[in-house]
């Protein structure tokens, strides 16, 4: 239950990224104080994610656009440059955040709504959070389930994001290890051809 608050935190922390920008404050910020802003080349950067995943192959319709410990969780944080929906890879490691099974019933909706609740004192946070449409596409050389979500963002510019959860799942030893796959936007930007046309190409 705690590693999965940790992936709603991370939905709202892309939400905060996007409402940031859509107020104006990232062109701002980098205005005031751009050393803070140079980043590295996207060789630099894919070099980096390796840990994470291979982005080696990914279209230059998308760029990384960070790699981060988020909340405890190795990530990448890339985006879609002409519509500027945000994709997340996150490895948790040793961390089961959620499971393939989880996507056959409805143990991932009730989770996701379980644990969006318990951030509703919080002052950017989501609402009315459903998932609205299941399926099923190639990433990592494997299918993946994703579930497709949509919720009221309060305290943004936005409104209404729509956004995607996927999983893939990997055998090391005896073990099982997963990769959350993450992509939010605008409810008005959101395409799930953006997203799957990302994750096609990741490894």
């Amino acid at each position: 239950m705690g590693c999965l608050k940790n992936i709603i935190g991370i939905i709202i922390i892309i939400l905060a990224i996007i409402g940031f920008k859509a107020i104006g404050g990232w062109d701002f910020v980098k205005d005031k104080l751009p050393a803070l802003f140079e980043k590295p080349s996207q060789e630099t950067l894919v070099e980096k994610s390796k840990d994470v995943a291979d982005f080696s192959s990914i279209s230059d319709e998308y760029e990384i656009d960070k790699t981060a410990n988020i909340m405890g969780f190795k990530a990448v944080l890339a985006e879609h440059k002409a519509s500027e929906q945000k994709l997340i890879v996150l490895n948790p490691g040793k961390k089961t955040l959620v499971t393939k099974k989880d996507f056959t019933n409805d143990t991932l909706s009730k989770k996701l709504t379980d644990i969006n609740d318990k951030f509703g004192y919080q002052f950017i946070r989501l609402e009315n959070l459903k998932i609205t449409k299941k399926g099923s596409f190639s990433a990592f050389g494997q299918t993946v389930p994703y579930a497709r979500f949509e919720a009221d963002v309060v305290n943004l510019p936005i409104g209404k994001i729509q956004g995607m959860i996927a999983v893939a799942e990997f055998k090391e030893g005896k073990e099982t290890k997963n990769k959350i796959l993450l992509a939010a936007n605008d409810s008005d930007k959101y395409s799930q051809i953006i997203t799957e046309q990302f994750f096609n190409k990741v490894k």
